[in-house]
């Protein structure tokens, strides 16, 4: 499989965790897209949210850190025979402020994995100048699905749509970060809000890279509830809601 005759000219779904997907009922309209990708756990929603987020996916953008808030266990054997997978693409390891210095996979990352992997699908991992100058721009280290926005686009999609990305004003789909009560002993809400937080991905400087680069991209697709999140005058929990 080659990541850019994937990519270019295509209509590509971009499928996000946020908790607004339930019930958006946008299942079929992703599933028609010609490339779906998703990321990291966001596979898991795809059986009991199927209306919602659709069953198909591609690629899947992965951090390849399996821990429950990060990628969560990882099997090869499964992202092929029960996913139908056919790539997985990481970013690079990056410091805390997102700087990489070489095209190399995060220190966490399990290589004899990544190389079992390989045997089923191509791994393809992100160059660091690429992931660097996107950090710098937004002054922070970018999580994988935003690093994921700007690397579809450089590829040159037809359209891209852009679905489940609430930069954490709503949390996620429940149960894909389940295990997070064991490992940071924290609910998944909790665990949300600590995200929405966070000095390493701050959501604040992606949400207004987001503003100016993806509002008035021909481009780009993005499902009302991000559009509305796009149009908020501040990143604040208060001013969004699900309903219209």
């Amino acid at each position: 499989m080659n990541f850019n005759e994937t990519i270019k000219n295509k209509k590509v779904a971009l499928v996000g965790p946020a908790a607004y997907m339930v019930g958006s009922l946008y299942g079929e309209e992703i599933d028609n897209h010609d490339t779906v990708i998703r990321l990291n756990r966001g596979i898991e929603s795809i059986h009991k949210y199927s209306s919602d987020v659709g069953v198909r996916t591609d690629i899947l953008y992965s951090c390849l850190i399996e821990k429950p808030a990060n990628a969560g266990h990882i099997d090869p054997i499964s992202l092929k025979r029960d996913y139908n997978i056919k790539m997985v693409v990481a970013p690079p390891h990056s410091d805390f402020r997102g700087i990489a210095y070489q095209t190399k996979f995060h220190e966490l990352v399990d290589i004899q994995k990544v190389n079992q992997m390989s045997k089923f699908m191509p791994v393809r991992l992100i160059d660091h100048k690429f992931h660097t100058e996107l950090a710098i721009k937004v002054d922070c280290k970018p999580n994988t699905g935003f690093l994921a926005i700007y690397d579809i686009l450089r590829h040159n999609p037809q359209l891209l749509s852009i679905y489940g990305f609430s930069f954490y004003l709503d949390g996620f789909i429940p149960g894909c970060k389940s295990g997070v009560e064991q490992e940071q002993n924290l609910s998944e809400q909790q665990f949300a809000a600590k995200c929405f937080v966070s000095r390493r991905h701050v959501q604040k400087n992606m949400w207004e890279h987001a503003k100016e680069t993806l509002k008035n991209n021909k481009q780009i697709k993005l499902d009302k509830y991000l559009t509305k999140i796009l149009n908020l005058k501040e990143l604040d929990k208060t001013l969004f809601t699900k309903d219209e």
